[in-house]
């Protein structure tokens, strides 16, 4: 079935493309008696296009198209004749273009085999013309000026003697020279990337290979990371959960400037096993100076932890259950239509867990003893449910309230309105499963490793 389908979208296609095609045609052929040839070629082809089996087409463009190509090659005759060197190359492009795009739908046009010699020689004489200012401009160093006429030419002639290489240097000479200047002023990240444009364009101009590997280096932070410090060791495992969280944020943040080390870089600090406090380890890593493997220092301290699993609670509620039944009216005993409102018990449920969450949080240079990132991370978070349920069809259970399951009170209510049954049908449809505390704060500590890799990865270390 499935190709029968498509065999059958396939003939629709094609009969719309026919009719589009045989419409093309007529239009062209009144063109065509008209004298405008030009006209009637384009409709042609575009009814060609759409139907390569368009004989009529086919032909009309055979004729008009070869008008239309004598045309285009006095054209050049007379730019030649004019000596018009540019214009004379440029017209004869357009006849090429134009037979080229004919030969595609099979329309063999006749061309002048002598036209091609005359065409070589303003060709030369303007590739040679153009060729000598661009390499003028480039000694002048007006290297824009110099790019535009070597990509004329390339466009032209792309194995034109040594325009290539000529184009690469009018080109990115400026870009190698500013990546020079902020390298040397050490601003080392757009001297990256400047090297890194050069390189994706070429294979590598002068040693910009070489100037882009040293500019990453320079520019590049590496991160050791502190242990998410906390006071009280019932957080130990939630700071030791949060500090992974982060570390894999970091390590994912899409840029050559930021690299991770392992927990070995704070081990090489001496005396590590015996420190306590991260104010003095980032002072002893300090002093380290270039011994120590790492720029920068995170550190990280998780002021507040706390979470609580709420108990679920089960409340018995009253309503009513409302059926239609059938009875007999004694005056006119006439079957007729009576509600009836039964006494029913139906259960809601509550329950509500929540986490809270305080991390500070910086990142430190130690490499030029700056605070490159300070800031703080809080979370709140709550799940709560609040649902109901009951044994039956709940499309007929009514909201109200009974004193006595076995007779009738005046205390006694039925709620048989629209907005009490909707309130009470939102609560049965309500869902019943609840957020783990655990899930709460994987949440959490997601948005907070995340929050700190956009601020890692904003620090802009050269404005």
């Amino acid at each position: 079935m499935k190709h029968v389908y498509l065999i059958s979208i396939l003939i629709g296609l094609l009969s719309v493309y026919s009719c589009t095609s045989k419409r093309l045609v007529n239009k062209a052929v009144k063109f065509d008696d008209a004298g405008l040839y030009s006209d009637a070629a384009a409709l042609y082809y575009k009814s060609l296009v759409a139907n390569s089996n368009n004989i009529d087409a086919r032909l009309g463009l055979q004729r008009t198209g070869q008008l239309v190509f004598d045309d285009k090659i006095d054209a050049f005759k007379n730019k030649y004749t004019n000596s018009t060197v540019k214009e004379a190359v440029y017209a004869y492009r357009d006849a090429e273009s134009y037979y080229q795009s004919l030969s595609k739908l099979g329309v063999k046009l006749i061309a002048p085999e002598e036209q091609k010699v005359y065409y070589q020689e303003v060709k030369d004489k303007y590739l040679g013309e153009m060729y000598g200012q661009a390499r003028k401009a480039i000694e002048l160093e007006e290297f824009a000026s110099a790019e535009g006429l070597f990509s004329e030419i390339l466009k032209i002639e792309p194995q034109y003697k040594d325009a290539k290489t000529q184009w690469i240097t009018a080109k990115y000479e400026p870009v190698y020279r500013r990546g020079n200047t902020l390298f040397n002023t050490e601003l080392y990240r757009s001297a990256y990337y400047d090297f890194e444009k050069i390189n994706r364009g070429t294979e590598g101009y002068k040693n910009s290979i070489q100037l882009q590997q040293a500019a990453l280096n320079n520019a590049q932070i590496t991160i050791a990371f502190l242990p998410v410090y906390t006071a009280s060791s019932s957080r130990k495992s939630a700071a030791l959960q949060c500090q992974q969280k982060i570390l894999n944020s970091v390590q994912n943040i899409k840029s050559p400037f930021y690299k991770t080390l392992s927990g070995e870089s704070i081990q090489s600090i001496r005396g590590w096993d015996n420190i306590r406090d991260q104010d003095v380890a980032i002072q002893l890593a300090q002093q380290l100076g270039h011994e120590f493997e790492a720029k920068s220092i995170f550190k990280s301290e998780l002021n507040k932890y706390s979470k609580s699993q709420g108990r679920l609670s089960k409340y018995e509620k009253r309503g009513y259950f409302k059926r239609t039944v059938q009875v007999t009216n004694p005056d006119t005993n006439l079957k007729e239509q009576k509600v009836v409102y039964d006494k029913i018990r139906y259960y809601e449920y509550k329950q509500k867990n929540q986490l809270l969450v305080e991390l500070n949080y910086s990142l430190i240079r130690i490499d030029r003893d700056e605070m490159a990132v300070a800031n703080s991370f809080y979370a709140n978070e709550t799940d709560q449910i609040h649902y109901a349920r009951f044994d039956g069809d709940y499309k007929n259970l009514v909201p109200g309230y009974w004193k006595s399951s076995s007779k009738d009170s005046d205390e006694d209510q039925v709620y048989d309105d629209a907005s009490s049954i909707a309130r009470l049908h939102e609560i049965l449809k309500n869902r019943s499963e609840i957020k783990s505390t655990s899930q709460l704060e994987k949440e959490a500590f997601d948005r907070c490793a995340q929050q700190i890799a956009q601020h890692i990865s904003e620090y802009q270390p050269e404005n």
